[in-house]
């Protein structure tokens, strides 16, 4: 997410209509911390981390709490699966891949614990993660996984 491109007009667009996009904690951490490296790294980033701070704050668009049922769930997941099963998922640094590993359990944990769906451009671990929770939590909703949108 940058400003400017696509998906802050779906933001804006959806906001405008009363229904804001749900972004879950851990999704706003990892959006911030992607930028605040990018502007540590190259000083381009600080305009694109202080909009997107300004974003999480505003009303367009709600953070889902990772609370004690969501932490619950995603510990559970971690403890059955804990490095990604889907093999190298992102370019970095091994504990850089298990840490994001760790937020998408997070993430997705958080995501069903709200009843929202995951809309993700990463199907392959969100898809794992979907089949782990069924396995988990049989007599529950599973949770759904779609493709985000192409904006």
């Amino acid at each position: 997410m940058f400003p400017g491109n696509a998906y802050e007009q779906h933001l804006l667009e959806r906001a405008a209509a009363g229904e804001p996009v749900a972004l879950t904690a851990p999704s706003v951490l990892e959006a911030a911390y992607g930028l605040a490296k990018a502007a540590h790294s190259s000083g381009s980033g600080d305009a694109a981390l202080a909009w997107f701070t300004r974003l999480a704050t505003s009303g367009l668009v709600v953070t889902l709490p990772l609370d004690g049922a969501g932490a619950v769930v995603a510990g559970r997941l971690r403890a059955v699966q804990p490095v990604p099963p889907t093999g190298l998922r992102r370019a970095g640094t091994k504990p850089e891949q298990r840490a994001g590993w760790v937020l998408d359990l997070q993430i997705a944990a958080c995501v069903w614990a709200h009843g929202h769906t995951v809309a993700t451009d990463n199907r392959r671990d969100f898809d794992a993660i979907s089949d782990l929770v069924a396995a988990l939590y049989p007599s529950v909703q599973a949770l759904e996984v779609i493709d985000a949108p192409a904006l």
